[in-house]
C-alpha cells in the first residue's frame, strides 16, 4: 500500500475521527480560534478558510464570532460532521469536499488557516508545493494564511515511540507506535482503535515533520512570504522548546 493510499485510508475509512475524537477538548478549539483571530486581525465580516478544517472545530468558532467561513476538506465524513455540528450552533459554514491539491480557485478568501497539523506534511514535498499553489490561487491578493503544525525539534527532544491513551469513560483506546526515518524527517506510526462493542481496527500513516526553515521554504516555493513566527497561538516567540510552529505567510 503505498504513501497517498494509507493517507485517504486513515481518513476516509472515518478512522481517524472515531479514534481522535475523544482526545479533543471542546474548550481547546475556543481558546484557539481567539488565538488565530489576535494575531490575523481579520476585520469583522471578513472571509476565512479553513483549509483541511476536518469537521470544523475553528470554523464553527469563527463563524460564531461573526466571520464568513468557507470550510474545505476532503473527507465527506468530516464534511457531513461539519455540516450537522454547524447546524447544532446555529451557524452557517460554505462547505467543500475537495483535495487539498486541487483547493478551488473561485474561493477568493480574505484569509486562511490551517490547523492541528492537517494536510501538509502527509503526502511528498512536491504534493505540499502542489496544495499550497493551488491554496495560493484560492486566496485574495495579499491575504494573510496562518499554518499550525507540529515542531521537528519539540518532537526530537520529546520523542515516544509508544502512546496509549483512553477516554473517561473507558470505553475507547488509542495505542501508537511509532518509528521516525531520519532520511526523511517522517514520523511512521501504526495506530491501534479499541471501542466497546466492536472489533479492534488498525491503521498505518506517514507524517513529514517541518522545521521552520523547510516550511518557510515550501512556502516560498508555492508563491507566499512568510512574515511572523510563533511557538504558540498566544503570540510567544519561536524556540527549541515550542511543540507548535505557527507561522504567518502573506499571499503575493
Amino acid at each position: 500500500m503505498g504513501l497517498e493510499e494509507r493517507w485517504e485510508n486513515f481518513f476516509l475509512s472515518g478512522f481517524y475521527a472515531n479514534a481522535w475524537s475523544f482526545r479533543i477538548d471542546p474548550a481547546q478549539a475556543q481558546e484557539e480560534a481567539d488565538g488565530v483571530l489576535n494575531l490575523l486581525n481579520p476585520p469583522l465580516g471578513a472571509h476565512i478558510l479553513d483549509w483541511c478544517g476536518g469537521w470544523g472545530r475553528h470554523s464553527i468558532e469563527f463563524a460564531k464570532r461573526g466571520f464568513q467561513v468557507t470550510l474545505l476538506d476532503f473527507a465527506p465524513n468530516h464534511i457531513q460532521r461539519a455540516r450537522e455540528e454547524a447546524e447544532s450552533a446555529g451557524v452557517s459554514l460554505n462547505l467543500i469536499c475537495a483535495d487539498f491539491r486541487q483547493t478551488p480557485v473561485s474561493i477568493q478568501a480574505d484569509f486562511a488557516v490551517n490547523l492541528f497539523t492537517s494536510g501538509i506534511g502527509y503526502l511528498t514535498e512536491e504534493d505540499d508545493v502542489q496544495a499550497l499553489k493551488s491554496l495560493h490561487a484560492a486566496l485574495k491578493p495579499d491575504a494573510l494564511f496562518l499554518l499550525d503544525t507540529m515542531s521537528l525539534f519539540w518532537l526530537v527532544k520529546n520523542y515516544q515511540p509508544r502512546g496509549w491513551y483512553g477516554d473517561e469513560s473507558g470505553t475507547k483506546r488509542l495505542l501508537e507506535e511509532r518509528e521516525f526515518d531520519f532520511w526523511t524527517n517522517q514520523n511512521r506510526s501504526h495506530a491501534f482503535f479499541w471501542e466497546l462493542g466492536s472489533e479492534e481496527r488498525g491503521q498505518q500513516l506517514e507524517h513529514r515533520i517541518y522545521s521552520p526553515a523547510e516550511l518557510a521554504a515550501v512556502l516560498r516555493l508555492a508563491g507566499f512570504e512568510p512574515v511572523s513566527l510563533y511557538g504558540d497561538f498566544d503570540g510567544r516567540l519561536f524556540d527549541f522548546d515550542s511543540r507548535r510552529i505557527v507561522m504567518v505567510s502573506r499571499r503575493k
